[in-house]
């Protein structure tokens, strides 16, 4: 029962597309938002509630917006920013 419901939530992640799995999303969103100030950009299936209220913290708290354009064809979301360029000063140049 339990190696079942695992290979049905297996596919029909596979099934949505994109990338990255809809559990981490949110991890991908904020690693894109806070890397170097560059265009990022990320194909996913359909985005999960928690991506979008992520979105919008991310807006909120960095100022940064994402482009969002979604595809009919492969029924997936591509996702582009331009990123906030984040650096640790307390890291310690030897």
């Amino acid at each position: 029962d339990v190696g079942q419901r695992g290979v049905e939530a297996l596919l029909e992640e596979v099934w949505d597309g994109g990338c990255v799995d809809s559990t981490h999303q949110p991890l991908a969103l904020l690693l894109m938002a806070v890397g170097p100030e560059d265009v990022a950009r990320i194909r996913t299936g359909r985005l999960t509630r928690q991506a979008m209220d992520y979105l919008r913290l991310i807006r909120d708290f960095f100022g940064i917006t994402f482009k969002v354009k979604a595809d009919a064809d492969s029924k997936t979301v591509t996702l582009s920013c331009l990123g906030y360029g984040y650096r640790n000063v307390s890291k310690q140049v030897t």
